[in-house]
């Protein structure tokens, strides 16, 4: 399967980690990943640290986008990606959160169909940030694609980042791919925010892959910050979630502020659940 078929699968909602051991192959990726934007009308930032700004510019040129018109217009935005992430010389998580949110926003006052975001990752081991801070930032910016409003493409270079540091990090997000995906690649979870009821309609698998994206999601309608209010969690398209996805759900089940509902919970998921429960020495959900 091509960079280019990967890339298509992606739409407003996803929070997608690309790893890859070659500038080449993510330059294309994200590459693709903008051009789709841009033609959807999609606000687009690019946040570079391999590639110059100037080399993403000839290349997104190359490929017969039409840089010129979208930068002077505001749709397009290619900048240094320490810019992005560590404006004022350190990296505050919550910070750059802040100011996608308001890109979010502003795209929304402009009309725009939504919000894509290129993060060239390369910039935190160049920084020093920790492992901590680096997966505690892409575990809770999954907050902000529950709406469909926004997606995002974080690059990781496998050369650059040690195991300790990209298995985390690639963990907090709901998909990880690379340019030799199989033909039967999808987002493995997407997770869309509902309003009545409040919560959550999860779609696809977990395991240890995106545990931490999957827990991060979790906390966000169901934890203690949300103001009381019963969470409905709907898991009738959750094909598959191991045993760490389900501790995952029992947590947030018994920590949450006010009740927690499953519905469309299967057969396998339930038997998860009751294993959980009967062995936590936690209060019951």
């Amino acid at each position: 399967m091509t960079a280019s078929a990967v890339v298509d699968q992606l739409h407003l909602g996803d929070h997608v980690c690309w790893v890859d051991d070659d500038e080449t192959g993510s330059l294309h990726a994200a590459g693709r990943f903008v051009a789709s934007g841009l033609r959807l009308g999609h606000k687009v930032v690019w946040f570079t640290d391999g590639v110059s700004p100037a080399a993403v510019r000839a290349h997104l040129d190359g490929a017969g986008v039409p840089t010129e018109a979208a930068l002077a217009g505001g749709q397009l935005r290619i900048a240094p990606a320490v810019e992005g992430y560590a404006a004022g010389g350190r990296f505050t998580p919550d910070e750059v959160i802040g100011n996608l949110t308001t890109e979010i926003l502003r795209a929304r006052r402009e009309d725009r169909a939504g919000v894509r975001v290129v993060g060239d990752m390369g910039w935190a081991i160049r920084q020093g940030v920790s492992v901590a801070d680096l997966v505690r930032y892409e575990a809770e910016v999954n907050r902000l694609f529950l709406d469909g409003e926004a997606a995002a493409m974080c690059l990781y270079d496998r050369r650059l980042f040690p195991a300790e540091y990209l298995l985390p990090a690639t963990a907090a997000h709901p998909a990880t791919v690379g340019r030799n995906a199989g033909r039967a690649w999808a987002p493995m979870l997407r997770a869309y925010r509902t309003r009545e009821p409040h919560g959550l309609r999860l779609v696809g698998e977990v395991d240890q892959s995106n545990r931490g994206a999957f827990a991060a999601m979790l906390e966000h309608v169901a934890g203690p910050g949300t103001n009381q209010r019963t969470a409905v969690l709907d898991v009738s398209e959750l094909r598959f979630a191991d045993v760490g996805a389900a501790s995952a759900l029992a947590r947030v089940r018994r920590n949450a502020p006010s009740e927690v509902r499953l519905v469309g919970c299967r057969p396998a998921l339930t038997r998860l659940l009751d294993l959980v429960d009967g062995t936590d020495p936690g209060p019951p959900a």
